[in-house]
């Protein structure tokens, strides 16, 4: 899912990709779909000025600084140095982190130099030599600094927020359950710490009545039967194991293939399954696995994102539709639904909706989209930043939650790095103090 950008450190205005918005809560390991990712527009380099013939050879614009990260959008950073003079050559030089001799970098002979994470430690320092007919002058010293995932993103968020009372934690679906690589929920915990948790998926709509697929935990075959419903296959497991060490729990549904969606004369992709019936099979999925009791008051979210295109045949006749983000009407019907189903029943109803940033924020006419969703649910909102581990550098846009408080859980990352996870990246999340509250 990441994108790339440039950083240009030449003195002037910087210029990185952002990622406002993300794909399927838990499903970084399969590059899942998103809904809603938008980039700045990238930055170009300016032609340096022509050398000039004549005159003593002199720096005019020399390096400063740069920071990227490790990991997401903006993992390399550009030097650029401006000189004048007769026949200038150029030689780039590097210097470890602990100092020591300056080395040349093998090929690096242009007015510019592009660093990057997966080459470079943080700290290493760089610098130009410019040769001229008539003398030679050496460009100031550029620290590059490198940011690592952090292990604290609520206290980070905290800090930098002035906010209170935050807890951290990770969303997980069966795609960090696979053959090739399974979270360890130990690390996790132990990562998460006091007030941690893990939002787990309980299922999906996402793929089509009768259709071949490959199970994420097995890498087995499978087919959809007459609903477009799949139970997440490792979420039993991830509820116990989680139960088991002190994390809390939030449980969500992938929104799905619905009539009012499918298109097609005979209903190829939903088989008229409604928002209802999906409301119906969450609830049914989240009692009969047993951690969700009468006192429990977990976050109960609708994932409100698109899927992936599919393709059916019917007399002869090939359909593509691609699965579209439900909207407010939609998500109001499960929401309400979920809600009436459990507290009929003596349960607690802690609604969640789950979005990026931008389509929270997004408005038609002048007016919020989810402006009557906002009422009834909490926000979990996925903003990222430039998606490298890190809180990123601007709260997130919640549209028409500015009303109730903002967002109740901030997906800040697609790419957590829980020391010993077992899966090299996971979604990381943080929580206010009355995310567990219902409205």
């Amino acid at each position: 899912m990441a994108g790339l950008a440039v950083l240009v450190a030449v003195g002037l205005a910087v210029t990185s990709g952002s990622w406002s918005g993300v794909g399927t809560p838990g499903a970084t390991a399969s590059g899942g779909a998103s809904d809603d990712l938008t980039r700045t527009t990238p930055p170009t380099l300016s032609a340096a000025p022509s050398s000039t013939p004549t005159g003593p050879t002199t720096i005019t614009v020399d390096l400063t600084d740069a920071t990227i990260g490790r990991y997401g959008t903006r993992t390399k950073a550009t030097f650029v140095v401006v000189a004048q003079g007769p026949k200038l050559h150029y030689t780039w030089q590097r210097q470890a982190p602990s100092l020591g001799a300056w080395k040349a970098i093998k090929g690096a002979s242009a007015s510019h130099y592009t660093a990057r994470a997966k080459t470079w430690a943080n700290g290493t320092r760089f610098r130009v030599v410019v040769k001229g007919t008539d003398r030679t002058v050496t460009s100031s010293v550029a620290k590059l600094t490198v940011l690592l995932p952090t292990r604290t993103p609520a206290s980070d968020a905290q800090t930098a927020y002035g906010l209170t009372g935050l807890t951290q934690g990770v969303d997980l679906s069966a795609y960090q359950h696979t053959p090739a690589e399974k979270v360890k929920l130990p690390a996790v915990a132990s990562w998460a710490g006091a007030g941690g948790f893990s939002l787990l998926r309980n299922g999906s709509g996402a793929r089509p009545i009768k259709q071949k697929y490959t199970s994420a935990c097995t890498g087995k075959s499978h087919k959809t039967a007459s609903k477009p419903v799949v139970e997440d296959c490792a979420y039993a497991g991830f509820a116990d194991a989680a139960e088991a060490k002190g994390l809390k729990l939030g449980h969500y549904w992938f929104n799905g293939w619905i009539s009012s969606i499918d298109t097609t004369p005979k209903k190829l992709f939903s088989g008229d399954y409604t928002p209802e019936d999906s409301a119906r099979q969450f609830v049914a999925w989240l009692i009969r696995d047993g951690n969700y009791t009468r006192a429990s008051t977990d976050p109960l979210v609708l994932d409100i994102e698109a899927g992936h295109a599919w393709t059916k045949t019917s007399k002869a006749k090939s359909y593509t539709r691609k699965l579209r983000a439900w909207n407010p009407d939609e998500a109001t019907t499960w929401l309400t639904t979920v809600r009436d189903l459990l507290t009929s029943q003596g349960y607690q109803a802690n609604l969640y909706v789950y979005m990026s940033a931008n389509a929270a924020d997004k408005q038609v006419l002048g007016a919020y989209k989810w402006a009557g969703v906002a009422p009834i649910a909490h926000l979990w909102v996925a903003s990222w930043g430039t998606n490298n581990g890190r809180i990123p550098d601007s709260l997130p846009k919640v549209g028409p939650w500015a009303g109730f408080g903002g967002w109740s859980v901030w997906q800040y990352t697609s790419d957590a790095h829980v020391p010993g996870d077992g899966v090299n990246g996971l979604d990381g999340d943080i929580a206010t103090a009355d995310a567990w509250t219902p409205r």
